[in-house]
């Protein structure tokens, strides 16, 4: 404020506006665990006189008055500061708590103060009708109302917005605000829209908040809280109080509407919930029985408002003033919008919102999109709101630079980049496989001499060669050799079932099956491969696990494989003197890599057979004697190779999530990392990360050369950087489709821009803001559990994070949520078994068996400080190892049923138990409590929850916090609490008030 100010004027208006309003003089104390309110008398208000020696300081001030907590046991909170900066400017800071004021209520305040300032004390105001007292003891609801909300907002799920960090287990306050703003004319578009529509500009601006939180989640269905000034009687109007109501508005976006039409639903939605503004929020959140969930806040997660009482550009007559900072942005919801009406026309957004789970550039995007979205709804709302326009320019820009990774590819085929360089080096060392080793001259004389024979029995252009071999030297014969005949190859794994094989080489029509390279016979003199294969051409079929059960085969041209290969030469830097480890399963379509990089760049591929690919040890010394400087296996893979002491080399790791608790054990022995990713469809891997010396979060990277990704919603649309959607990948690297299934080709091969296709992965991921991937699982495997929704790789980072734990899986089994977990040798002492055979460590011997025994408990105990209680496994089953497929991959279907079904009823054990359990059952009118029995799951709320502390208080003379009993919710947890209180309390004592309390307490 600038201007003459009388302070004496000031200080007497406060207290005059005090002494009308009976809540500006009301204080709180506690009596058997319910509030009551203490109404004091008319008293001066002192106003607290701050100086401070600019506007720095000045905020700073006023940061620290409105975020210092009150007491509102001992005196009314409610609080006036003046702060000098100059002799005519001042900051007037007035701070009220929310439990008698509202933002209506401070309006009436500042008319108050200025009808007092400005006449000396002399101002007729008419006598408040009514206090808030009076008011806040009538009811003002219906049980029908009460009825109505609860039948309107059962069932209605979280809302997940997509956050930069895992939601902690227990939220804070901790927040930020960010400030934005729309112009006028973009303003009036708004208001235009409203009076076309017969609705309000807050429904405008409310319906597009719905499309932007239903766009960045994926849902259509969750509440959103608007505020609602309570004041519907005329007496209402000039009382000061905590009138306002917060209404949990439930959001339909089903069906992908035009923004007319959820313009529609949203007036509906919103008219509804005003008709029915008195029910309390807490009474509705006590009646709907909700879950307690520390993590986030019941029913509703943001909030949305505007503003339209506006700010009073002369609050003092005779001063000018403008708004200055309040510094108070504590986060009540994950996401919080207000807004604002502005003399100019335009409109002032505030976005508030938790630290905890979003970084400010974040938001800024939130902002950013919501102005987008605007735009477009006003300038042709009869679109889908999946059409309407979201990402901003230069975001659009990003991602178009991202995929920006052409590079040149030669029209050749895999035979031709082998040819090329054995006729480059003929004499240097193709491949090693034991004893056997092949010159680059004599494989390649070899496979023309197979293809020869392939020709002669019908084998060429068109045709497919099941190749059904054990590892080794003739394999890569065999490969390159059915290549060479224009066939494509068809990997058959020996090991597979008899069934499985029969159905591949049935459903594939392969002309030949090969076990060994004397399966035919010798070519007639001078005969040769004849039509050699074109780029266009398959270079394998290859068959994968269908959601049917049926696998079906992905078909890949040499085109695709080329390029595949040259990306990968580029990425890795692979040259003539890299010998690379040919250890995956001819099964697996990554073993394209380990066998044939080499031979395009003039390398070595050494060969580890069957048994040597199954002995961490064994494959290390092999890795050691060989001189292997490129190694490529899964994660689990890799766990099995650690066993051994495997020498520095480049690593590439794939095929499923990389754990960070492997990346940061596996990256120290390494010269470099790769995580690697990709499906069969896109021709092995697609993106690649280089993993930091110290990784924080694990990414899969971006994409290699050729290739573009693309971070899609239901619909098909591409979503904002941050948001999760589906993966679809493009470029060189698309197979051809499924074999003989077009109708699965169309489905899972889908059109894009300029005649191009792209593979709908069903990875979930999403495109983080340096424009690599993060990997969030499959769209069919997370799983929705009691209303939340549960990705399993989530749970399965935090345990592999935990001491005692080597390797982890999380699963659902019926309505339970379960793990597994491997444990850790050096955290337990003990060995794990063999890898790829899943048993229960419980199997173990003597010691082991001990050394097992509290690790499950030890988990969940650590994963609920973690993690929000629905994420933490009911049952933990501890295993030797994780059953894996001939892959390498953790197979899933082959783990055990679960160790324990969930804990039965347990009588209370010893005194704080008992003292515990009693309380719970006087609290909740129960006849019997258990000692694991959970007091939100018994039908408490934070009401009740206030006369449990009290009780507790009374009983055992120690104070537990209420966030305790949110907290360790359980009569076990809650006692065990308690306990620790009283050990603290007793310990805080000196030797004089032991020594007091002992005689005067009773002997145990």
């Amino acid at each position: 404020m600038k201007g003459r100010l009388d302070k004496s004027a000031l200080a007497s208006a406060f207290t005059a506006v005090a002494a009308r309003h009976e809540s500006l003089r009301t204080r709180f104390r506690e009596t058997d665990g319910e509030p009551v309110a203490v109404v004091g008398p008319p008293a001066p208000v002192a106003v607290r006189r701050l100086t401070a020696r600019g506007e720095e300081e000045a905020r700073a001030l006023v940061t620290a008055l409105t975020n210092t907590a009150f007491d509102l046991t001992a005196a009314a909170p409610f609080l006036v500061a003046l702060i000098e900066l100059g002799a005519d400017d001042h900051v007037l800071c007035v701070v009220v708590h929310h439990i008698i004021s509202d933002g209506w209520s401070l309006n009436v305040l500042r008319a108050e103060v200025a009808a007092h300032y400005g006449s000396r004390g002399t101002a007729s105001l008419p006598e408040p009708p009514l206090q808030y007292g009076e008011h806040a003891r009538e009811r003002h609801w219906t049980d029908a109302d009460l009825h109505w909300w609860t039948g309107h907002l059962a069932g209605v799920p979280a809302l997940d917005l997509p956050a930069d960090r895992p939601r902690p287990a227990q939220r804070s306050a901790a927040g930020a605000a960010l400030d934005f703003r729309i112009g006028p004319e973009r303003a009036a578009a708004v208001a235009g829209l409203a009076r076309r529509a017969r609705c309000t500009p807050y429904m405008v601006l409310f319906t597009a908040y719905q499309v932007l939180l239903a766009r960045h989640t994926g849902q259509d269905d969750f509440c959103v809280g608007t505020p609602s000034a309570g004041r519907n009687r005329v007496e209402l109007e000039s009382m000061i109080g905590f009138l306002s109501t917060t209404l949990p508005v439930r959001c339909d976006v089903s069906g992908d509407p035009t923004f007319t039409e959820l313009l529609r639903r949203t007036r509906r939605a919103v008219l509804d919930a005003l008709s029915r503004q008195d029910v309390p929020f807490e009474r509705l959140v006590a009646e709907l029985g909700v879950r307690r969930d520390l993590s986030r806040t019941p029913v509703f997660q943001t909030m949305f408002a505007l503003h339209t009482h506006g700010e009073d550009p002369d609050p003092l007559p005779g001063l000018s003033a403008v708004p200055f900072p309040n510094g108070w942005s504590p986060a009540r919801h994950d996401l919080s919008v207000d807004m604002a009406e502005h003399p100019d026309g335009s409109l002032g957004g505030t976005m508030i919102y938790s630290t905890e789970l979003f970084d400010h550039e974040t938001v800024a995007g939130f902002a950013e999109r919501f102005q987008e979205l605007l735009a477009a709804a006003v300038a042709d709302p009869d679109l889908p709101v999946s059409a309407l326009r979201m990402a901003p320019d230069a975001e659009l820009a990003a991602m178009d630079a991202w995929n920006a990774t052409g590079a040149e590819l030669p029209e050749a085929t895999l035979v031709d980049l082998v040819l090329a360089q054995a006729a480059a080096t003929p004499g240097a060392v193709a491949a090693v496989c034991g004893r056997d080793t092949l010159t680059y001259a004599e494989l390649t004389g070899r496979a023309a001499e197979l293809a020869a024979r392939l020709t002669a029995a019908g084998a060429g252009r068109g045709s497919l060669v099941a190749i059904r071999m054990e590892r080794g030297a003739d394999m890569l014969v065999a490969l390159l050799g059915t290549a060479m005949s224009g066939a494509a190859y068809l990997p058959v794994d020996p090991d597979y079932p008899e069934a499985r094989t029969s159905y591949m080489i049935e459903d594939s029509a392969a002309a030949l099956v090969l076990t060994s390279l004397d399966d035919l016979p010798p070519a007639p003199a001078g005969s040769a491969a004849a039509d050699p294969a074109r780029p266009g051409d398959t270079a394998y079929v290859l068959y994968t696990s269908g959601s049917t059960g049926r696998p079906k085969g992905v078909v890949v041209p040499h085109r695709a494989l080329v390029n595949f290969l040259l990306a990968m030469r580029s990425l890795v830097g692979s040259t003539p003197h890299d010998v690379w480890l040919g250890l995956t399963s001819l099964s697996f379509d990554i073993s394209a890599l380990e066998l044939f990089l080499p031979l395009v760049t003039g390398g070595r591929v050494v060969i580890a057979d069957a048994a040597a690919a199954r002995d961490g040890e064994e494959l290390a010394r092999l890795v050691r004697e060989a001189g292997v400087t490129h190694v490529q296996a899964t994660p689990s893979g890799w766990q099995v190779l650690l066993a051994g002491d495997l020498p520095r080399v480049t690593a590439l790791t794939g095929g499923e999530p990389l754990p960070v608790r492997l990346a940061r054990e596996l990256r120290p022995r390494v010269d470099r990392l790769l995580n690697v990713y990709g499906p069969t469809e896109t021709t092995i891997w697609s993106t690649a990360w280089e993993v930091p010396a110290d990784p924080g979060g694990i990414v899969i990277g971006r994409p290699i050369a050729n290739t573009t990704v693309h971070v899609v919603d239901g619909t098909g649309r591409t979503v904002p950087v941050g948001v999760p959607g589906e993966l679809l990948i493009g470029g060189a690297g698309v197979a051809t489709g499924y074999l003989g299934r077009p109708a699965l080709t169309a489905e899972r091969f889908v059109p894009g821009p300029d005649g191009t296709r792209r593979y709908r992965t069903g990875d979930r991921v999403r495109l983080l803001r340096d424009g690599t991937l993060e990997f969030l699982g499959r769209t069919d495997n997370q799983v929705k559990l009691r209303g939340h929704r549960i990705e399993p790789g989530e749970i399965e980072a935090a345990m592999d994070a935990c001491p005692g734990v080597r390797q982890s899986v999380a699963a659902v089994r019926g309505d339970l949520l379960v793990a597994y977990v491997v444990p850790d040798p050096a955290g337990t002492g003990s060995t794990a078994g063999p890898a790829g055979e899943a048993g229960s460590a419980g199997e173990a011997a003597g010691g082991e068996e001990d050394a097992y025994r509290d690790l499950p408990d030890r988990v969940r105990e650590r994963l609920a400080r973690e993690l929000p209680g629905y994420l933490v496994p009911g049952v933990v089953t501890v295993v030797d190892a994780l059953p894996l497929t001939p892959n390498g991959k953790i197979d899933r279907s082959a783990l055990p049923e679960p160790a324990a079904a969930p804990r039965a009823h347990v009588a209370p054990r010893g005194d704080a138990e008992e003292l515990v359990a009693e309380v719970f059952a006087e609290v909740l009118g129960l006849d019997a409590v258990g000692a694991l029995d959970d007091f939100f799951a018994l039908g408490g709320h934070s009401l009740t929850a206030t006369r449990v502390v009290a009780r507790i208080r009374a009983l055992a003379e120690v104070e537990v916090p209420i966030r305790t009993l949110f907290a360790r919710s359980t009569v076990s947890g809650l006692a065990a609490a308690v306990e620790e209180l009283l050990v603290a309390e007793i310990a805080a004592l000196s030797e004089e008030e032991a020594a007091r309390l002992m005689e005067n307490g009773e002997p145990s």
